[in-house]
């Protein structure tokens, strides 16, 4: 079986960043899997709105629902709890190209809307987080694929159980590249070809992860410098939150039904520049979440492994964006508050 080096990162990626239980690159469906008749009947439905969606009406052309799940297959796939991550990755090195931009954008969501009726098929009691990742794509592709990704979020995805994600170029850097290599600081296996690789340049001293983690320069969010050599384990744990946080917050702003999604809005709703902060008792009544707020709530202001991911600092009753990622917090939602 030909694993390419792509699939393999985002294995790594999906093991170490995702921390799924389970995953495998090249999967695909077998002629022997039954489909339940009441799973059936929900997938027919989405893929006749699919053929009856004004922009996504020629993704499956002639096909029929049955050829598109036996034709089904998934670069990389992954599992944790009950959320299945669905990856397709392309690694093109002059730049995304399927034939000319409008081609190329057709097959993205192709892939995608297939993935998300395999989730419906075969896993249909999971939430599904849909990614499609590429290293290199040029301005003009990325435009589009961005503007019908922003349909796909849309009409498809409904944020808490159903998202789709494009990472391309710099995002792919940031949020995959980055942070996976980086994982090869502290872990020693090496099963999977992409770290293994990652390693045998280590040893050459091309990449020099184990002494000093090179900084990340300065960055659109006017963070000048994240870390340049992490030490303790105090570092390391707020080096890895303020990753984590830089990673999810694109995906919460334009998730606005996620209750960490509805908990940043409504803080940024009530946060004044001159007082910096705001009562949590505001906060919990401006939220509307009533017994499913201090839980979540919880998990965005405390480091931990399984957090949301760390924004906020609370003294007392008063709530305040933590200083480490105020910068980028306000910024993104210059950025996504009227999308």
């Amino acid at each position: 079986m030909k694993i390419e080096m792509g699939e393999s990162l985002l294995q790594s990626y999906l093991k170490y960043e995702k921390g799924c239980l389970v995953t495998q690159t090249n999967w695909k469906t077998s002629s022997k899997w039954q489909v339940a008749e009441e799973d059936y009947h929900t997938i027919k439905i989405m893929f006749d709105t699919i053929h009856n969606h004004t922009d996504f009406s020629d993704v499956f052309k002639t096909s029929s629902l049955e050829q598109a799940l036996r034709q089904a297959e998934l670069d990389v796939v992954g599992i944790n709890n009950n959320k299945l991550y669905m990856v397709e990755v392309a690694f093109h090195e002059n730049g995304l190209q399927y034939g000319d931009k409008q081609d190329t954008k057709d097959r993205v969501c192709k892939k995608l809307l297939r993935a998300y009726l395999i989730g419906l098929a075969f896993f249909p009691n999971f939430t599904y987080e849909i990614i499609f990742a590429s290293p290199k794509v040029n301005p003009a592709t990325d435009e589009i694929i961005k503007e019908y990704f922003s349909i796909l979020e849309k009409d498809f995805g409904d944020g808490e159980n159903i998202s789709f994600r494009y990472m391309a170029n710099e995002d792919f850097k940031d949020e995959i590249l980055l942070p996976t290599l980086k994982s090869s600081l502290s872990d020693s296996d090496t099963s999977e070809l992409f770290l293994r690789s990652a390693k045998m340049l280590e040893i050459f001293n091309l990449l020099d992860f184990k002494n000093k983690y090179k900084k990340v320069a300065q960055t659109t969010f006017g963070i000048s410098k994240i870390a340049e050599s992490r030490n303790s384990a105090d570092e390391n744990a707020e080096f890895n939150e303020i990753l984590k946080v830089k990673n999810r917050l694109p995906n919460w702003f334009k998730n606005k039904k996620q209750y960490n999604s509805r908990i940043l809005y409504a803080y940024l709703c009530l946060y004044s520049p001159d007082t910096k902060f705001v009562l949590y008792s505001d906060l919990e009544k401006e939220s509307a979440l009533g017994s499913n707020f201090k839980g979540n709530f919880d998990q965005m202001k405390n480091f931990g492994m399984k957090n949301h991911g760390k924004v906020f600092e609370q003294i007392d009753d008063r709530v305040y964006l933590w200083d480490k990622v105020k910068d980028i917090v306000l910024e993104l939602y210059k950025k996504y508050k009227n999308i």
